[in-house]
């Protein structure tokens, strides 16, 4: 092993290499010895003496996967101050005053563990699980931008997800620009979100708050951030569609075939500009034999004619058109979604002027999905909340 490429291998400043080894199981072992022999005391910064030296400490360096392990040995000194009195062990940089392995090591072992099951990681360098566990997460307090560091968003997206589908759920924020989650917190109720929000890491609350549909979710950010702009995401609005589209299409659809099923949502809910010409001809005479199917579609397309308006002036009088022409419409269905697009109409308005959507937190959910089915769950939400702020976006 070529000694120039063994210094920089082992990046220790402090040290030089004295001599290495191979042992027994193929692991190196590198000898090191200290550049400087000088140490001044910690407590006046006086030269001291060496008072003994008992013998050397080998710790775990480095890891190459698919090769080898590379330990190495560095000396224990004992020193001694004459002005002060005192004794002391030599404290070198990058080695822990007690443990068996060095900083570097362990540094190594946390950027292992991104992206991946620590249970993993353990098995491939040999470390223990809940030793590993315990130097990712407090390696993960200091990688975790801290706020104080950073301006306040002008813009978030605040959103749900499921820790434990269908029994306990989290609140998410997250900048709408950068995509980094800067909060987590448990629940979705209207206190726990009202908490969530009073809980902001940042001393200035945000001029735009982008939300679902959720019922009190606007109200609640009013309440807690009066000055703030509410703005319904738009996809939601889309989707309220979805529902009574695919309630209609199985009510008169003949095949129970599921590649039938799986073209006919196609033909529905896609936009008819991209359908085929063979597939807009077939939408067109089945639209022509249900009356309430090609209302409820024919709705759906003039309100994403409105969201294409490229002015708040053009896309709120359309928004107002679009009101006016079905909220008094024979079909149920759409009448049902004018009425609650009515009782959201500042935040679906706010829209057309500050362009934000809840986009980016849809995107990390699924981030948070993998997170979840990596670890097969997470019992400590605190951790959890540490992995998704670190994996998911950095700020």
């Amino acid at each position: 092993m070529c000694t120039d490429f063994t210094t920089d291998f082992i990046a220790l400043s402090a040290f030089k290499v004295g001599s290495f080894e191979q042992v027994e199981n193929e692991d190196w072992v590198i000898h090191l010895d200290p550049v400087s022999s000088a140490t001044p005391c910690p407590v006046c910064q006086l030269p001291s003496t060496n008072h003994a030296r008992p013998g050397r400490r080998r710790l775990w360096h480095r890891h190459v996967p698919g090769w080898r392990n590379v330990f190495v040995t560095v000396p224990t000194w004992r020193q001694r101050c004459d002005a002060c009195l005192l004794t002391f062990t030599v404290d070198w940089p990058g080695i822990p005053v007690r443990g068996q392995v060095t900083d570097s090591f362990r540094r190594m072992c946390v950027a292992r563990c991104h992206g991946r099951d620590i249970a993993s990681v353990s098995r491939e360098i040999g470390v223990k699980y809940s030793t590993l566990e315990r130097w990712y997460y407090q390696e993960a307090e200091k990688l975790v931008p801290n706020a104080k560091e950073y301006h306040a968003p002008s813009a978030v997206c605040l959103d749900e997800f499921a820790l434990q589908k269908g029994h306990k759920y989290g609140i998410n924020l997250m900048d709408a620009d950068t995509g980094h989650v800067w909060q987590v917190t448990p629940g979705r109720s209207g206190k726990q979100v009202q908490e969530a929000l009073n809980a902001w890491p940042f001393t200035k609350p945000p001029k735009v708050v982008v939300t679902d549909l959720a019922p009190g979710m606007a109200d609640t950010v009013k309440q807690v951030w009066p000055k703030s702009t509410v703005v319904a995401d738009k996809f939601h609005v889309l989707q309220l569609f979805g529902k009574s589209l695919e309630a209609r299409r199985k009510l008169h659809s003949a095949s129970d075939n599921h590649k039938r099923g799986r073209h006919e949502q196609r033909l529905l809910h896609k936009e008819p500009d991209a359908l085929k010409e063979e597939e807009q001809q077939e939408l067109k005479e089945w639209l022509d034999k249900d009356p309430a199917l090609k209302e409820l579609h024919g709705s759906l397309q003039s309100l994403r004619a409105v969201y294409r308006n490229t002015t708040p002036e053009a896309g709120r009088a359309a928004f107002e058109s679009w009101l006016q022409t079905y909220q008094w419409s024979t079909s149920n269905p759409v009448k049902r979604i004018a009425k609650t697009l009515l009782q959201w109409r500042d935040a679906i308005e706010s829209y057309f002027l500050y362009r934000y959507t809840n986009a980016k937190i849809e995107g990390t959910h699924n981030k948070i999905k993998v997170l979840k089915r990596r670890a097969y769950g997470y019992r400590n939400l605190h951790r959890f909340a540490l992995r998704i702020r670190l994996e998911c976006k950095a700020a």
